[in-house]
């Protein structure tokens, strides 16, 4: 049988925690283009293959808008037109939004990996491919087996296809707290997930919720 672009991956993959920086620049090389394939192979319009790809890497390697003001509008705040995101490894290491290419690059895989595995995706047959990640994802890479990290619910890809600003990739332990853009700690959610975590820690955000829930069903009114 001959050896498809899944199968190399998955053979880049299966290295785990042992892979080199060589083998994950090659991996984000083949894996946009083999996502948007794929895709576009099960009905996938190209131009909404395109924006996701776009979105994990403006997400992934690529910064947030990094600098406070525009560079063309003195004191208005810089957003995407001012085309100020930047590789996060090029930020100075104590910038909130830095992280060297190999750790920013694999935050880049994990979110075309989760989505792969969300709700009602088209799935990649290749069953090496499949379970070859499952040290980055900590799950195998099939449909239905990724959860919002903050509900617990699937999350349903023909969803994020029609409206993918609804998905957000959001950290665990929030960057402005100390935490790191790094795989264990990055997850794609929903805006509303994200919204609710707003800058508090996972742990932070349960207790939070605890505690309203033990007051309303000890309320009298």
């Amino acid at each position: 049988m001959a050896k498809t672009e899944w199968d190399y991956l998955a053979s880049l993959g299966q290295k785990g925690f042992r892979i080199s920086k060589e083998d994950v620049r090659k991996i984000i090389e083949i894996l946009p283009t083999q996502f948007k394939r794929h895709l576009v192979d099960h009905g996938v319009e190209q131009k909404k293959t395109t924006a996701l790809s776009t979105k994990f890497r403006d997400a992934g390697r690529r910064s947030a808008p990094y600098a406070a003001f525009s560079k063309k509008v003195p004191g208005r705040p810089q957003d995407g037109a001012d085309g100020n995101r930047i590789n996060r490894w090029l930020l100075p290491e104590e910038h909130k939004y830095y992280a060297d290419e190999m750790t920013a690059t694999l935050v880049e895989i994990k979110y075309f990996l989760q989505t792969l595995s969300m709700l009602n995706a088209p799935e990649v047959s290749n069953t090496n491919f499949q379970s070859a990640f499952e040290w980055l994802t900590g799950h195998v890479v099939k449909p239905g087996n990724y959860f919002d990290p903050i509900t617990l619910l699937p999350i349903d890809f023909d969803d994020f296809l029609a409206n993918p600003r609804q998905i957000t990739s959001g950290h665990l332990f929030p960057l402005d707290r100390g935490g790191k853009h790094e795989p264990s700690n990055t997850f794609l959610m929903t805006r509303e997930s994200n919204m609710l975590q707003g800058n508090n820690t996972l742990p932070e955000l349960l207790e939070m919720i605890e505690g309203i829930s033990k007051r309303h069903r000890s309320f009298k009114r």
